[in-house]
């Protein structure tokens, strides 16, 4: 399978395409910015893009998903809380929830969709083809997302991330913003190496937040 990191916008966030081989099924994940860029990057891949995903539904991850839409004729999915807090940002055509999963055209690279609140209450991960793993806003290289903007709770995002911790070391982590000291890592180096996410305790995991 294809996967491509794409720097958008002036926050350090990435958007992601994903796909079958040349001229297969193709999904783009959080289209926060640029999307001109974004629906190039895809023409350049030759994918068909069918799917547009949000993770999670703040404005620096969906402000260009309405025009991506118009340009692929994609649809929109996302979690059912995160729909609720759009606020007229995109339209969803479709709701994904925790343990959905689905293949691309031709049949192969299955998409398993993981609910992870605690960033935003419809934040949602997702393992594709079992070597990457994208997290939104959740976990970052290094870090995790914040839990003191509006639906935030440092509890929740916490009982997340060992949702997480139970994936393959193995699997290639992929987040929302460039923040960390590199711009992936394995699942596995990151279990070592990332505080908050190595925690042993909730009260461990909040005093570095």
């Amino acid at each position: 399978m294809l996967m491509e990191q794409i720097p958008v916008g002036g926050m350090r966030n990435f958007a992601y395409i994903f796909g079958t081989r040349e001229g297969g099924e193709g999904v783009i994940v959080d289209p926060g910015f640029d999307g001109d860029k974004i629906v190039e990057t895809a023409k350049r891949l030759k994918l068909n893009i069918t799917r547009i995903i949000l993770t999670h539904h703040h404005f620096d991850h969906v402000s260009a998903a309405s025009a991506v839409k118009t340009r692929t004729g994609a649809k929109i999915l996302a979690h059912p809380e995160t729909e609720r807090l759009l606020e007229g940002a995109a339209a969803l055509d479709g709701k994904l929830v925790d343990g959905d999963s689905f293949s691309l055209e031709p049949t192969e690279g299955v998409v398993k969709i993981i609910h992870t609140p605690g960033h935003a209450p419809g934040s949602i991960c997702l393992v594709v083809d079992d070597k990457w793993l994208i997290t939104g806003d959740t976990l970052f290289i290094g870090n995790c997302g914040r839990t003191d903007l509006p639906g935030g709770d440092a509890k929740t995002l916490f009982n997340s991330l060992q949702k997480l911790k139970k994936l393959p070391d193995e699997l290639i982590l992929l987040t929302g913003h460039d923040y960390g000291p590199a711009q992936r890592r394995t699942l596995g180096e990151e279990k070592r190496l990332n505080p908050v996410l190595s925690a042993p305790s909730f009260e461990i995991f909040d005093s570095l937040l």
